[in-house]
Protein backbone atom coordinates (compact mmCIF):
# COMPACT_ATOMS: atom_id res chain seq x y z
CA UNK A 1 0.00 0.00 0.00
CA UNK A 2 1.07 3.61 -0.62
CA UNK A 3 1.75 5.68 2.50
CA UNK A 4 0.01 8.99 3.26
CA UNK A 5 3.13 11.02 2.53
CA UNK A 6 3.64 9.11 -0.71
CA UNK A 7 0.07 9.77 -1.74
CA UNK A 8 0.43 13.47 -1.01
CA UNK A 9 3.61 13.62 -3.05
CA UNK A 10 1.84 11.76 -5.82
CA UNK A 11 -1.04 14.23 -5.80
CA UNK A 12 1.29 17.24 -5.89
CA UNK A 13 3.20 15.77 -8.80
CA UNK A 14 0.06 15.00 -10.78
CA UNK A 15 -1.51 18.38 -9.98
CA UNK A 16 1.56 20.25 -11.14
CA UNK A 17 1.76 18.33 -14.34
CA UNK A 18 -1.99 18.69 -14.96
CA UNK A 19 -1.56 22.47 -15.07
CA UNK A 20 1.42 22.20 -17.41
CA UNK A 21 -0.35 19.75 -19.72
CA UNK A 22 -3.44 21.93 -19.86
CA UNK A 23 -1.33 24.94 -20.84
CA UNK A 24 0.57 23.08 -23.55
CA UNK A 25 -2.56 21.55 -25.02
CA UNK A 26 -4.34 24.90 -25.03
CA UNK A 27 -1.38 26.56 -26.72
CA UNK A 28 -1.25 23.80 -29.33
CA UNK A 29 -4.90 24.39 -30.14
CA UNK A 30 -4.78 28.18 -30.21
CA UNK A 31 -4.73 28.25 -34.01
CA UNK A 32 -7.94 26.21 -34.42
CA UNK A 33 -11.34 27.83 -34.57
CA UNK A 34 -13.55 24.71 -34.50
CA UNK A 35 -16.09 24.61 -31.66
CA UNK A 36 -15.26 22.20 -28.80
CA UNK A 37 -18.32 20.35 -27.51
CA UNK A 38 -16.20 18.57 -24.91
CA UNK A 39 -16.28 19.93 -21.36
CA UNK A 40 -13.07 21.39 -19.99
CA UNK A 41 -12.71 18.40 -17.67
CA UNK A 42 -14.05 15.18 -19.17
CA UNK A 43 -15.10 12.16 -17.11
CA UNK A 44 -15.46 8.65 -18.45
CA UNK A 45 -19.21 8.71 -17.79
CA UNK A 46 -19.55 11.90 -19.85
CA UNK A 47 -17.55 10.39 -22.68
CA UNK A 48 -19.78 7.30 -22.75
CA UNK A 49 -22.87 9.51 -22.78
CA UNK A 50 -21.52 11.19 -25.93
CA UNK A 51 -21.71 7.96 -27.93
CA UNK A 52 -24.30 8.30 -30.67
CA UNK A 53 -25.78 6.23 -33.48
CA UNK A 54 -23.92 7.97 -36.31
CA UNK A 55 -20.66 6.07 -35.99
CA UNK A 56 -20.07 4.04 -39.21
CA UNK A 57 -20.22 0.53 -37.74
CA UNK A 58 -23.36 1.41 -35.75
CA UNK A 59 -25.02 2.70 -38.92
CA UNK A 60 -24.05 -0.50 -40.71
CA UNK A 61 -25.59 -2.60 -37.93
CA UNK A 62 -28.79 -0.52 -38.14
CA UNK A 63 -28.91 -1.04 -41.91
CA UNK A 64 -28.72 -4.82 -41.36
CA UNK A 65 -31.68 -4.55 -38.97
CA UNK A 66 -33.69 -2.69 -41.60
CA UNK A 67 -32.79 -5.32 -44.18
CA UNK A 68 -33.95 -8.09 -41.82
CA UNK A 69 -37.21 -6.23 -41.20
CA UNK A 70 -37.74 -6.01 -44.95
CA UNK A 71 -37.31 -9.79 -45.15
CA UNK A 72 -39.97 -10.25 -42.45
CA UNK A 73 -42.36 -8.02 -44.37
CA UNK A 74 -41.62 -9.90 -47.57
CA UNK A 75 -42.53 -13.22 -45.96
CA UNK A 76 -45.68 -11.79 -44.43
CA UNK A 77 -46.71 -10.47 -47.84
CA UNK A 78 -47.04 -14.03 -49.13
CA UNK A 79 -50.12 -14.58 -46.99
CA UNK A 80 -51.56 -11.08 -47.28
CA UNK A 81 -54.79 -10.39 -49.13
CA UNK A 82 -54.32 -8.89 -52.59
CA UNK A 83 -56.72 -6.49 -54.24
CA UNK A 84 -56.40 -5.38 -57.83
CA UNK A 85 -58.59 -3.79 -60.47
CA UNK A 86 -58.62 -4.57 -64.17
CA UNK A 87 -60.02 -2.52 -67.01
CA UNK A 88 -60.21 -4.31 -70.37
CA UNK A 89 -61.24 -2.75 -73.68
CA UNK A 90 -62.52 -5.48 -75.99
CA UNK A 91 -64.27 -5.84 -79.33
CA UNK A 92 -65.99 -9.15 -79.98
CA UNK A 93 -68.11 -10.87 -82.63
CA UNK A 94 -70.90 -12.70 -80.87
CA UNK A 95 -72.05 -16.00 -82.38
CA UNK A 96 -75.69 -14.94 -82.40
CA UNK A 97 -77.79 -15.04 -85.61
CA UNK A 98 -79.13 -11.57 -85.02
CA UNK A 99 -75.62 -10.10 -84.55
CA UNK A 100 -72.69 -10.70 -86.82
CA UNK A 101 -70.79 -7.41 -86.44
CA UNK A 102 -68.13 -6.58 -83.83
CA UNK A 103 -69.56 -5.00 -80.72
CA UNK A 104 -68.11 -3.28 -77.65
CA UNK A 105 -67.52 -5.95 -74.99
CA UNK A 106 -65.34 -3.97 -72.57
CA UNK A 107 -65.34 -4.77 -68.85
CA UNK A 108 -63.93 -3.61 -65.52
CA UNK A 109 -63.20 -6.06 -62.72
CA UNK A 110 -62.27 -5.78 -59.03
CA UNK A 111 -60.55 -8.88 -57.65
CA UNK A 112 -59.86 -9.69 -53.99
CA UNK A 113 -57.57 -12.70 -53.50
CA UNK A 114 -57.12 -13.76 -49.86
CA UNK A 115 -54.91 -16.78 -49.12
CA UNK A 116 -56.01 -18.36 -45.85
CA UNK A 117 -53.39 -21.01 -45.17
CA UNK A 118 -50.52 -22.90 -46.73
CA UNK A 119 -50.45 -25.30 -43.77
CA UNK A 120 -47.34 -24.11 -42.00
CA UNK A 121 -44.96 -23.21 -44.85
CA UNK A 122 -45.28 -19.43 -44.53
CA UNK A 123 -45.19 -19.70 -40.75
CA UNK A 124 -41.84 -21.51 -40.95
CA UNK A 125 -40.49 -18.79 -43.23
CA UNK A 126 -41.83 -16.11 -40.90
CA UNK A 127 -40.19 -17.77 -37.88
CA UNK A 128 -36.89 -17.91 -39.73
CA UNK A 129 -37.12 -14.24 -40.73
CA UNK A 130 -37.98 -13.19 -37.17
CA UNK A 131 -35.04 -15.16 -35.77
CA UNK A 132 -32.79 -13.47 -38.31
CA UNK A 133 -34.14 -10.10 -37.19
CA UNK A 134 -33.43 -11.00 -33.55
CA UNK A 135 -29.84 -11.85 -34.53
CA UNK A 136 -29.40 -8.49 -36.28
CA UNK A 137 -30.82 -6.60 -33.30
CA UNK A 138 -28.49 -8.42 -30.94
CA UNK A 139 -25.60 -7.69 -33.29
CA UNK A 140 -26.53 -4.00 -33.07
CA UNK A 141 -26.30 -4.18 -29.28
CA UNK A 142 -22.96 -5.98 -29.58
CA UNK A 143 -21.58 -3.26 -31.84
CA UNK A 144 -22.71 -0.58 -29.38
CA UNK A 145 -21.08 -2.51 -26.52
CA UNK A 146 -17.84 -2.84 -28.51
CA UNK A 147 -17.89 0.90 -29.18
CA UNK A 148 -18.32 1.46 -25.47
CA UNK A 149 -15.22 -0.64 -24.82
CA UNK A 150 -13.31 1.26 -27.53
CA UNK A 151 -14.21 4.59 -25.91
CA UNK A 152 -13.06 3.35 -22.51
CA UNK A 153 -9.76 2.23 -24.01
CA UNK A 154 -9.32 5.48 -25.94
CA UNK A 155 -10.16 7.51 -22.82
CA UNK A 156 -7.59 5.60 -20.75
CA UNK A 157 -5.02 5.94 -23.53
CA UNK A 158 -5.34 9.72 -23.30
CA UNK A 159 -4.64 9.66 -19.57
CA UNK A 160 -1.77 7.21 -20.01
CA UNK A 161 -0.25 9.32 -22.78
CA UNK A 162 -0.14 12.27 -20.36
CA UNK A 163 1.75 10.18 -17.81
CA UNK A 164 4.10 8.96 -20.55
CA UNK A 165 4.75 12.57 -21.50
CA UNK A 166 5.60 13.40 -17.89
CA UNK A 167 8.18 10.59 -17.86
CA UNK A 168 9.67 11.70 -21.18
CA UNK A 169 9.83 15.33 -20.06
CA UNK A 170 11.50 14.46 -16.75
CA UNK A 171 13.98 12.27 -18.60
CA UNK A 172 14.76 15.04 -21.10
CA UNK A 173 15.09 17.62 -18.33
CA UNK A 174 17.56 15.43 -16.44
CA UNK A 175 19.61 14.87 -19.61
CA UNK A 176 19.64 18.59 -20.33
CA UNK A 177 20.79 19.47 -16.79
CA UNK A 178 23.61 16.94 -17.03
CA UNK A 179 24.64 18.30 -20.42
CA UNK A 180 24.40 21.91 -19.23
CA UNK A 181 26.51 21.13 -16.16
CA UNK A 182 29.29 19.58 -18.26
CA UNK A 183 29.10 22.42 -20.78
CA UNK A 184 29.46 24.98 -18.00
CA UNK A 185 32.49 23.13 -16.63
CA UNK A 186 34.12 23.19 -20.02
CA UNK A 187 33.35 26.83 -20.79
CA UNK A 188 34.03 28.34 -17.38
CA UNK A 189 36.55 26.08 -15.74
CA UNK A 190 37.91 24.03 -18.65
CA UNK A 191 37.33 21.04 -16.41
CA UNK A 192 35.45 18.82 -18.84
CA UNK A 193 36.34 16.65 -21.78
CA UNK A 194 34.77 17.98 -25.03
CA UNK A 195 33.97 14.39 -26.04
CA UNK A 196 32.00 13.85 -22.84
CA UNK A 197 30.19 17.14 -23.39
CA UNK A 198 29.26 16.06 -26.92
CA UNK A 199 28.10 12.72 -25.56
CA UNK A 200 25.87 14.49 -23.03
CA UNK A 201 24.49 16.69 -25.80
CA UNK A 202 23.65 13.70 -28.00
CA UNK A 203 21.89 12.02 -25.07
CA UNK A 204 19.90 15.19 -24.39
CA UNK A 205 18.86 15.51 -28.04
CA UNK A 206 17.77 11.86 -28.07
CA UNK A 207 15.61 12.45 -25.00
CA UNK A 208 14.21 15.61 -26.58
CA UNK A 209 13.15 13.62 -29.65
CA UNK A 210 11.50 11.04 -27.41
CA UNK A 211 9.60 13.74 -25.54
CA UNK A 212 8.43 15.27 -28.84
CA UNK A 213 7.05 11.90 -29.91
CA UNK A 214 5.34 11.52 -26.52
CA UNK A 215 3.70 14.91 -27.08
CA UNK A 216 2.57 13.79 -30.53
CA UNK A 217 1.10 10.66 -28.97
CA UNK A 218 -0.95 12.79 -26.58
CA UNK A 219 -2.47 14.58 -29.55
CA UNK A 220 -3.11 11.33 -31.45
CA UNK A 221 -4.90 9.71 -28.52
CA UNK A 222 -7.15 12.74 -28.13
CA UNK A 223 -8.03 12.70 -31.82
CA UNK A 224 -8.78 8.98 -31.66
CA UNK A 225 -11.16 9.57 -28.75
CA UNK A 226 -12.85 12.44 -30.59
CA UNK A 227 -13.34 10.29 -33.70
CA UNK A 228 -14.83 7.44 -31.68
CA UNK A 229 -17.31 9.93 -30.24
CA UNK A 230 -18.07 11.17 -33.77
CA UNK A 231 -16.62 14.60 -33.08
CA UNK A 232 -13.75 14.91 -35.58
CA UNK A 233 -13.54 18.69 -35.20
CA UNK A 234 -13.36 18.60 -31.39
CA UNK A 235 -10.39 18.10 -29.11
CA UNK A 236 -10.77 16.83 -25.52
CA UNK A 237 -8.58 18.57 -22.98
CA UNK A 238 -8.29 17.22 -19.43
CA UNK A 239 -9.46 13.78 -18.33
CA UNK A 240 -10.56 12.59 -14.91
CA UNK A 241 -9.21 9.22 -13.88
CA UNK A 242 -12.10 6.74 -13.52
CA UNK A 243 -13.08 5.15 -10.24
CA UNK A 244 -11.20 1.87 -9.81
CA UNK A 245 -13.23 0.59 -6.85
CA UNK A 246 -15.83 -1.09 -9.08
CA UNK A 247 -13.06 -3.27 -10.51
CA UNK A 248 -11.76 -4.45 -7.13
CA UNK A 249 -12.99 -8.01 -7.57
CA UNK A 250 -11.35 -11.37 -7.01
CA UNK A 251 -9.95 -13.17 -10.02
CA UNK A 252 -12.75 -15.47 -11.27
CA UNK A 253 -12.50 -19.23 -11.69
CA UNK A 254 -11.90 -20.12 -15.33
CA UNK A 255 -14.46 -22.92 -15.59
CA UNK A 256 -17.19 -20.86 -13.97
CA UNK A 257 -16.68 -17.75 -16.05
CA UNK A 258 -16.26 -19.82 -19.23
CA UNK A 259 -19.68 -21.37 -18.67
CA UNK A 260 -21.16 -17.87 -18.40
CA UNK A 261 -19.37 -16.75 -21.54
CA UNK A 262 -20.55 -19.75 -23.56
CA UNK A 263 -24.10 -19.06 -22.40
CA UNK A 264 -24.20 -15.26 -22.56
CA UNK A 265 -21.55 -14.01 -24.99
CA UNK A 266 -23.28 -11.93 -27.71
CA UNK A 267 -21.35 -13.70 -30.47
CA UNK A 268 -22.56 -17.11 -29.25
CA UNK A 269 -26.17 -15.96 -28.97
CA UNK A 270 -26.05 -14.42 -32.45
CA UNK A 271 -24.67 -17.68 -33.82
CA UNK A 272 -27.46 -19.67 -32.13
CA UNK A 273 -30.11 -17.34 -33.55
CA UNK A 274 -28.61 -17.61 -37.04
CA UNK A 275 -28.57 -21.41 -36.82
CA UNK A 276 -32.20 -21.50 -35.67
CA UNK A 277 -33.20 -19.14 -38.49
CA UNK A 278 -31.45 -21.26 -41.11
CA UNK A 279 -33.17 -24.38 -39.73
CA UNK A 280 -36.56 -22.72 -40.18
CA UNK A 281 -35.67 -21.68 -43.73
CA UNK A 282 -34.55 -25.21 -44.53
CA UNK A 283 -37.76 -26.59 -43.07
CA UNK A 284 -39.85 -24.23 -45.22
CA UNK A 285 -37.83 -25.03 -48.35
CA UNK A 286 -38.52 -28.76 -47.96
CA UNK A 287 -42.27 -28.25 -47.52
CA UNK A 288 -44.75 -28.89 -50.31
CA UNK A 289 -48.10 -27.67 -49.06
CA UNK A 290 -51.36 -26.75 -50.77
CA UNK A 291 -52.68 -23.23 -50.50
CA UNK A 292 -56.22 -22.60 -49.24
CA UNK A 293 -57.81 -19.24 -50.01
CA UNK A 294 -60.80 -17.16 -50.96
CA UNK A 295 -61.43 -15.13 -54.08
CA UNK A 296 -64.03 -12.41 -54.66
CA UNK A 297 -64.75 -10.62 -57.96
CA UNK A 298 -67.00 -7.69 -58.83
CA UNK A 299 -67.40 -7.16 -62.58
CA UNK A 300 -69.02 -4.44 -64.62
CA UNK A 301 -69.77 -4.98 -68.35
CA UNK A 302 -70.37 -2.55 -71.19
CA UNK A 303 -72.96 -4.95 -72.53
CA UNK A 304 -74.69 -7.67 -70.61
CA UNK A 305 -77.07 -10.47 -71.36
CA UNK A 306 -79.64 -11.74 -68.91
CA UNK A 307 -78.47 -14.88 -67.17
CA UNK A 308 -75.22 -15.14 -69.05
CA UNK A 309 -72.82 -13.13 -66.89
CA UNK A 310 -72.03 -12.71 -63.15
CA UNK A 311 -71.80 -9.26 -61.59
CA UNK A 312 -70.47 -10.72 -58.32
CA UNK A 313 -68.53 -13.93 -57.85
CA UNK A 314 -67.10 -15.56 -54.70
CA UNK A 315 -65.13 -18.81 -54.54
CA UNK A 316 -62.88 -20.88 -52.30
CA UNK A 317 -59.86 -22.52 -53.83
CA UNK A 318 -57.29 -25.15 -52.89
CA UNK A 319 -54.10 -25.11 -54.94
CA UNK A 320 -51.79 -28.14 -54.98
CA UNK A 321 -48.13 -27.89 -56.10
CA UNK A 322 -47.40 -30.69 -58.58
CA UNK A 323 -44.00 -29.91 -60.07
CA UNK A 324 -42.12 -27.12 -58.28
CA UNK A 325 -39.16 -27.41 -60.65
CA UNK A 326 -35.42 -26.95 -59.98
CA UNK A 327 -36.04 -23.71 -58.07
CA UNK A 328 -37.11 -25.68 -55.01
CA UNK A 329 -33.96 -27.83 -55.12
CA UNK A 330 -31.84 -24.67 -55.32
CA UNK A 331 -33.66 -23.18 -52.33
CA UNK A 332 -33.06 -26.36 -50.30
CA UNK A 333 -29.37 -26.44 -51.19
CA UNK A 334 -28.99 -22.76 -50.30
CA UNK A 335 -30.69 -23.27 -46.93
CA UNK A 336 -28.51 -26.32 -46.18
CA UNK A 337 -25.34 -24.41 -47.07
CA UNK A 338 -26.46 -21.53 -44.84
CA UNK A 339 -27.10 -23.91 -41.95
CA UNK A 340 -23.66 -25.54 -42.35
CA UNK A 341 -22.00 -22.11 -42.52
CA UNK A 342 -23.62 -20.86 -39.32
CA UNK A 343 -22.87 -24.13 -37.52
CA UNK A 344 -19.20 -23.85 -38.44
CA UNK A 345 -19.15 -20.21 -37.34
CA UNK A 346 -20.63 -21.14 -33.97
CA UNK A 347 -17.93 -23.78 -33.41
CA UNK A 348 -15.24 -21.31 -34.42
CA UNK A 349 -16.64 -18.70 -32.04
CA UNK A 350 -16.70 -21.23 -29.21
CA UNK A 351 -13.06 -22.20 -29.76
CA UNK A 352 -11.95 -18.57 -29.82
CA UNK A 353 -14.06 -17.81 -26.78
CA UNK A 354 -12.42 -20.54 -24.72
CA UNK A 355 -8.97 -19.17 -25.52
CA UNK A 356 -10.02 -15.56 -25.01
CA UNK A 357 -11.55 -16.19 -21.58
CA UNK A 358 -8.49 -18.13 -20.45
CA UNK A 359 -6.18 -15.35 -21.62
CA UNK A 360 -8.25 -12.71 -19.82
CA UNK A 361 -8.29 -14.69 -16.57
CA UNK A 362 -4.54 -15.20 -16.78
CA UNK A 363 -4.03 -11.52 -17.57
CA UNK A 364 -6.04 -10.64 -14.47
CA UNK A 365 -3.76 -12.75 -12.29
CA UNK A 366 -0.65 -11.23 -13.84
CA UNK A 367 -2.17 -7.77 -13.61
CA UNK A 368 -2.84 -8.22 -9.90
CA UNK A 369 0.83 -9.05 -9.32
CA UNK A 370 1.92 -6.11 -11.48
CA UNK A 371 -0.28 -3.67 -9.52
CA UNK A 372 1.17 -4.91 -6.22
CA UNK A 373 4.70 -4.50 -7.54
CA UNK A 374 3.96 -1.07 -9.01
CA UNK A 375 2.45 0.14 -5.73
CA UNK A 376 5.53 -0.97 -3.84
CA UNK A 377 7.87 0.64 -6.35
CA UNK A 378 5.96 3.93 -6.22
CA UNK A 379 6.08 3.95 -2.43
CA UNK A 380 9.82 3.22 -2.49
CA UNK A 381 10.55 5.88 -5.11
CA UNK A 382 8.59 8.54 -3.25
CA UNK A 383 10.42 7.75 0.00
CA UNK A 384 13.67 7.87 -1.94
CA UNK A 385 12.73 11.27 -3.36
CA UNK A 386 11.92 12.54 0.13
CA UNK A 387 15.37 11.45 1.30
CA UNK A 388 17.03 13.11 -1.70
CA UNK A 389 15.21 16.36 -0.97
CA UNK A 390 16.31 16.20 2.64
CA UNK A 391 19.92 15.62 1.64
CA UNK A 392 19.65 18.48 -0.83
CA UNK A 393 18.46 20.79 1.94
CA UNK A 394 21.43 19.67 4.05
CA UNK A 395 23.72 20.60 1.16
CA UNK A 396 24.65 17.03 0.27
CA UNK A 397 25.36 16.14 -3.32
CA UNK A 398 22.19 14.55 -4.64
CA UNK A 399 20.12 14.41 -7.81
CA UNK A 400 16.55 15.54 -7.36
CA UNK A 401 16.00 15.28 -11.11
CA UNK A 402 16.75 11.58 -11.11
CA UNK A 403 14.45 11.09 -8.13
CA UNK A 404 11.61 12.88 -9.91
CA UNK A 405 12.19 10.73 -12.97
CA UNK A 406 12.02 7.52 -10.96
CA UNK A 407 8.77 8.61 -9.29
CA UNK A 408 7.27 9.51 -12.68
CA UNK A 409 8.25 6.12 -14.09
CA UNK A 410 6.79 4.28 -11.12
CA UNK A 411 3.58 6.30 -11.34
CA UNK A 412 3.28 5.57 -15.07
CA UNK A 413 3.79 1.87 -14.37
CA UNK A 414 1.01 1.87 -11.76
CA UNK A 415 -1.42 3.80 -13.96
CA UNK A 416 -0.77 1.48 -16.89
CA UNK A 417 -1.44 -1.57 -14.73
CA UNK A 418 -4.65 -0.05 -13.34
CA UNK A 419 -5.89 0.80 -16.83
CA UNK A 420 -5.15 -2.71 -18.03
CA UNK A 421 -7.22 -4.01 -15.15
CA UNK A 422 -10.19 -1.88 -16.22
CA UNK A 423 -10.01 -3.11 -19.81
CA UNK A 424 -9.70 -6.76 -18.80
CA UNK A 425 -12.76 -6.59 -16.57
CA UNK A 426 -14.75 -4.70 -19.19
CA UNK A 427 -13.99 -7.40 -21.76
CA UNK A 428 -15.00 -10.15 -19.33
CA UNK A 429 -18.22 -8.33 -18.48
CA UNK A 430 -19.07 -7.95 -22.14
CA UNK A 431 -18.45 -11.66 -22.76
CA UNK A 432 -20.31 -13.00 -19.75
CA UNK A 433 -23.31 -10.68 -19.34
CA UNK A 434 -26.04 -9.96 -21.83
CA UNK A 435 -26.70 -6.28 -21.13
CA UNK A 436 -29.11 -4.91 -23.75
CA UNK A 437 -30.14 -2.07 -21.41
CA UNK A 438 -26.55 -0.95 -20.94
CA UNK A 439 -25.81 -1.47 -24.63
CA UNK A 440 -28.70 0.77 -25.65
CA UNK A 441 -28.11 3.36 -22.91
CA UNK A 442 -25.40 5.32 -24.72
Amino acid sequence: MVSASAKSGHRLLVAGWAVLLALTIDSGQATTVAPAPFPDVLTLEQALDMLDQNYPDVMTAQALINKARAEVLSVQARQAARVHAEAELRQSDRHIPSRTDFIDDSRIRLVVNAPLSDFGMTQARRDGANLGLDARQLNYQRVRAENRLKVIEAFLNVILSDYAYIVADEDMTLAFLQYDRELEKMERFEDANPVEVAQREVRYLDKFAIRSEADNQRRRTRLQLALLLNRPEAYPDQMVEPDLSVYDRPVPDYDGILAKALSNAPEMEIARLNIAASQKRLQAAKMQRPTLGLKFEAIGYSESYPGSRDDLRASAFLSFPIFPGPGRDAEIMEAMAEFDQYSAERNSIEYKLRIQVLELVQELRSNQLEINAANQELEYREHQLDRIRLEYELDYRASIGEGNLNVAKALYRLMKANHEKILIWEQLDMLTTMLPAEANKF
